[in-house]
């Protein structure tokens, strides 16, 4: 049973009300970039390029992976401070940054507007978007306000939705809205059913080192799950996909013996058939191998619904492991004091 008096104790930031907010972040994010005028020229771009860092960049994963097939224009990810080199001057470059402070990401902005591509970018202020604002471009300045907590790791609805808004209303991805729409209202009246899948799943996967195993359009679900269980829970988690990883990791589970880990199964029925099959046959090799693992399924009514339960579970799935540790989930401190060292030297 979830302990809600353990919650309100080590939780004092909130971070259980912005995660239970992520529809109301969606539903803020279509409206605040839908009224957003962009230049035509931003229409006629060859590629798309969208830099950020940690929880910011969240956006490429999620729409390489869910919009695999409707993405009309190749998408590339800067997650350093450098643009790769011959990038065309047609180039839509989103910088990605929730609090518009992000070294990385202000310097490939810089370099990017110095080169002369369409240049826009999703953020809540801070030094990022002074420059847009000095340079006269279009960006997406959000208001958190369904964030109490503060923590760009639970604003999902900001900064994943904001960039593949962006890329809907420049007419670069087909995005059903309409089933967008139905996913949202799923989230909120299922709200406590997912918490409770969650807090089930937290049980099970607690005290062990932890891997997730998704394919296709879940791909981008697994890499932030694994962010948020690093972070949120201050956990070792990592992730592989399928078929990717049935050409190397299952060798790499000989050794050692004594191997307190668990795998997690993002499970789906729109998979490919022969990615379903690999799915299963995975679980045939850890069981061999005597290693344990978790299935977690939902019967969805589409891609975008399954997405978004996946979305709202791993975010629950790591504050209440975090809670169940007993640390407060909005403290990072080891990445607080990383930042801290680096800008005294």
């Amino acid at each position: 049973m979830i302990d809600y008096a353990k919650i309100k104790k080590l939780d004092p930031q909130d971070v259980y009300s912005s995660i239970k907010y992520l529809p109301n972040q969606i539903e803020q994010t279509i409206n605040d970039v839908q009224a957003i005028k962009f230049p035509q020229n931003y229409k006629q771009a060859e590629i798309i390029v969208i830099s950020g860092m940690g929880g910011s960049i969240y956006s490429y994963y999620v729409i390489k992976s869910l919009f695999f097939d409707d993405l009309k224009k190749p998408l590339l990810i800067v997650n350093d401070y450098h643009l790769p080199s011959g990038l065309p001057r047609k180039t839509l470059f989103i910088a990605s940054s929730y609090s518009g402070s992000t070294e990385e990401t202000i310097a490939s902005t810089n370099q990017a507007i110095q080169d002369k591509l369409l240049v826009t970018a999703v953020n809540s202020g801070g030094q990022l978007a002074q420059i847009m604002k000095n340079c006269y471009l279009p960006f997406y300045q959000f208001q958190p306000k369904h964030n109490p907590c503060g923590q760009p790791r639970v604003g999902l609805g900001y900064t994943i939705f904001g960039s593949l808004i962006i890329l809907q209303q420049l007419n670069y991805l087909d995005l059903n809205l309409k089933k967008l729409n139905s996913g949202i209202n799923f989230l909120k009246k299922n709200n406590y059913q997912i918490q409770e899948k969650a807090y089930q799943a937290m049980k099970k996967i607690k005290n062990k080192l932890i891997i997730f195993v998704a394919a296709e359009h879940l791909s981008g679900n697994v890499h932030i799950v694994r962010n948020q269980l690093n972070e949120t829970a201050k956990t070792f988690a990592g992730y592989h996909l399928i078929p990717e990883l049935n050409h190397h990791l299952m060798e790499g589970l000989t050794h050692p013996k004594d191997k307190n880990i668990i795998f997690v199964f993002y499970n789906s029925t729109f998979y490919d058939k022969r990615n379903i099959k690999r799915m299963n046959t995975t679980k045939k090799v850890l069981r061999k191998q005597d290693v344990d693992y978790l299935d977690l399924s939902f019967n969805a009514k589409d891609k975008m619904e399954e997405f978004l339960f996946y979305l709202q579970l791993g975010s629950y799935l790591s504050f209440f492991l975090g809670i169940e540790y007993g640390v407060n989930p909005a403290f990072i401190p080891w990445v607080d004091y990383f930042k801290k060292q680096l800008a005294s030297s």
